[in-house]
């Protein structure tokens, strides 16, 4: 199964929550902690900006 990626109007504190709650159902054995499934959903959030051309965001 692929990771969660952003919908189209999405911000990213609904995409963030919808990333968690997925990771947390759906990939639990891979990614046990909270903080891991946080962190691959910023990098996911951050890799989808850059793609759409937003060359000022920051890895936090």
């Amino acid at each position: 199964m692929p990771l969660p990626e952003p919908k189209d109007g999405e911000t990213k504190q609904e995409f963030i929550s919808r990333c968690i709650e997925t990771l947390t159902t759906d990939f639990d054995d891979e990614f046990p902690s909270r903080e891991q499934r946080a962190a691959v959903c910023y990098s996911q959030w951050n890799q989808h900006q850059r793609k759409q051309g937003k060359k000022d965001v920051k890895w936090r």
